[in-house]
């Protein structure tokens, strides 16, 4: 097992990336680099065609003083995946990439992590349409664009395991003219 160090308190990007850049250096995937990114659906990721571990900008600005740790985790997370490629040109959640997390201490690593929505209000978009019941107005899906249902089309479609509650029973409304209505 690598003796990764524990980080000193964040108190800002510039810190995070220092610990992500010393970690790469004691641990031995050479040629690789950290950059940042605006992702708001994941905390970080490893590209391995350009060598490079990317971290969520807004994850690490939302959760520095929150939870240090799991911004360690995820550093430690990402540099598994690039030293699992390394040594094994394996990508994924496989064998290798668990061999790597037990190497840098951190075992019981798992492949997905939920938190909280970690993205800025002026980057979460507004769900446009939403496909709903024409009699009960249950909504079963929103949409963020306008999708190509024809009329004809949603007459024949249903929800999948509600057939007979939903066939010919669905609808897509306009949430932006809702809105305005009320």
């Amino acid at each position: 097992m690598l003796l990764i160090p524990q980080p000193k308190q964040w108190q800002s990007l510039k810190d995070v990336e220092d610990y992500a850049r010393a970690c790469i250096e004691m641990c031995g995937p050479p040629g690789w680099s950290v950059v940042w990114d605006r992702a708001v659906k994941r905390l970080g990721c490893c590209k391995f065609n350009k060598r490079v571990l990317s971290f969520s900008r807004f994850f690490v600005e939302s959760y520095l003083q929150k939870d240090p740790e799991l911004i360690r985790r995820t550093v430690l997370h990402e540099l598994a995946h690039a030293m699992a490629w390394e040594k094994y040109r394996e990508r994924g959640h496989g064998p290798a990439w668990r061999r790597a997390c037990c190497e840098l201490g951190i075992a019981d690593e798992r492949s997905v992590c939920k938190c909280d929505d970690f993205a800025p209000p002026e980057r979460k978009r507004q769900a446009l349409y939403a496909l709903c019941h024409a009699e009960t107005g249950e909504v079963y899906r929103y949409y963020y664009r306008k999708p190509n249902y024809s009329v004809r089309r949603l007459r024949l479609s249903y929800i999948p395991g509600q057939r007979d509650h939903t066939l010919g029973k669905l609808r897509l409304i306009d949430l932006r003219e809702s809105s305005a209505k009320q």
